[in-house]
């Protein structure tokens, strides 16, 4: 995939999804001022966020994007890889927001938890893309995934006091995600 086709499928996605991207952060905002000082809300709370942002890119959502990335000639993986974009982008931009607005407030470590809390949100919305594809209990299924990813990142990075393991453990999950992903795309609408 040329990086032009990519830049217009992800402009294109978060055009039509800016109200999304928009409540989102305006959700992350609030909670970021009224959080706990504690490292659990950032990873939890911006989690749920992707992963309802990774929900929100499943088919016949938006039937003419569907539409057009369907006539592009794209391979499952490059669709994969540029529909897990989106949501990331937008739960990074929510995430960056959330430690702002409580860096604002005075919480003293709200910019060290940024990068943990970066890596398990993309971690838990790469797992939730698989959700997309599928229905009823596999559907479940994935959101839970994603839900445990976010927590096991947590539980490496803060109690566990291994933000090396957490990293390790959110670059192999992400990887994974994406790849199942990619597969689950070229199964569903094979080219």
């Amino acid at each position: 995939m040329t990086p032009r086709a990519l830049t217009a499928l992800v402009a294109a996605r978060l055009y039509e999804q800016r109200r999304l991207v928009l409540y989102a952060c305006a959700a992350a905002l609030v909670v970021g001022l009224l959080q706990p000082r504690e490292a659990a809300g950032p990873v939890m709370f911006c989690s749920f966020l992707g992963i309802l942002m990774a929900l929100a890119q499943s088919p016949g959502r938006y039937p003419h994007l569907d539409r057009c990335e369907q006539s592009a000639p794209l391979f499952g993986r490059e669709l994969a890889r540029a529909k897990a974009l989106i949501p990331c982008v937008a739960a990074a931009l929510a995430t960056t927001i959330y430690a702002a607005a409580a860096s604002v407030r005075g919480a003293p470590d709200a910019v060290l938890m940024l990068p943990i809390a970066l890596a398990a949100v993309v971690a838990a919305t790469l797992t939730a893309l698989s959700a997309t594809l599928r229905l009823r209990g596999s559907r479940a299924f994935y959101v839970l995934l994603a839900a445990a990813a976010s927590a096991i990142a947590y539980v490496l990075a803060v109690p566990a006091h291994s933000p090396l393991a957490e990293f390790g453990f959110c670059a192999i999950a992400s990887f994974l995600a994406l790849r199942q992903y990619g597969e689950a795309l070229a199964r569903y609408d094979p080219i």
